[in-house]
């Protein structure tokens, strides 16, 4: 029963990717095909200029999000069909949005959502217009499977942890700079201690008498607090 129903599955997979060519959104064959297809007019009299006013269906001189949406409908129709109960439609209108948001990149150059046929116009200019890359559709794309992503999650934990130890590293680093930032410090506050105190001492010197022998009293104790000094710097 199982097998049955994998080979099922198989083989509507097979069948809906193997679909008509998908034009790339904004191209000049995707809409040149609306023009022709939905717009029921020749496709060799195509014009950019007319193909804008004909789907700017509120006259409002922008093609807003839903007048793109609508542009991709046949594009749709070539992968997803509606009357077929086997076909995604909520994957239908996630590509619908796909085609929209790359649409509107492409032309939207002030970013409003709005599309002027201004922007329509200078678009058409563009060489991805003329000479498009191609389409994958969502059913085309390749998903991880189980195991991949398992590997993938290894991979993430293994940033993570090489991250969390350079962090660490760094915050020690810190630490230390910090520590002889202080003991900098304290080295400079008792430095300008006794250069005061010498300061000080010599000031007291000048105004005092000598002591016997007219040697001044000032040079020992000047001698003491030089060598204190010394000491602290060490």
């Amino acid at each position: 029963m199982k097998k049955k129903e994998e080979s099922k599955f198989e083989e509507m997979k097979t069948k809906h990717e193997n679909h008509p060519k998908v034009n790339h959104p904004g191209s000049k064959d995707q809409p040149k095909e609306v023009w022709e297809l939905t717009d029921g007019l020749d496709p060799n009299d195509f014009g950019p200029k007319t193909f804008f006013k004909l789907h700017d269906v509120s006259n409002d001189g922008f093609l807003d999000e839903q007048e793109l949406e609508a542009l991709f409908t046949k594009e749709l129709e070539k992968v997803y069909d509606p009357r077929n109960e086997d076909d995604d439609m909520v994957e239908m209108e996630e590509e619908r949005l796909r085609m929209r948001e790359h649409a509107t990149n492409e032309v939207d150059s002030n970013k409003d959502r709005l599309v002027t046929l201004e922007e329509f116009l200078k678009a058409t200019e563009k060489k991805e217009f003329l000479e498009p890359d191609s389409w994958e559709t969502l059913d085309q794309q390749q998903f991880l499977t189980e195991e991949e992503l398992k590997e993938y999650a290894n991979l993430i934990s293994l940033q993570e942890n090489e991250l969390k130890k350079k962090a660490d590293e760094l915050q020690k680093q810190r630490e230390e700079l910090q520590r002889q930032h202080d003991q900098l410090e304290a080295q400079k506050l008792e430095y300008h201690q006794v250069v005061q105190q010498m300061e000080h001492t010599k000031l007291e010197q000048e105004i005092s008498p000598s002591g016997p022998g007219g040697h001044s009293q000032f040079e020992p104790r000047m001698c003491f607090f030089f060598c204190l000094f010394l000491c602290l710097r060490k």
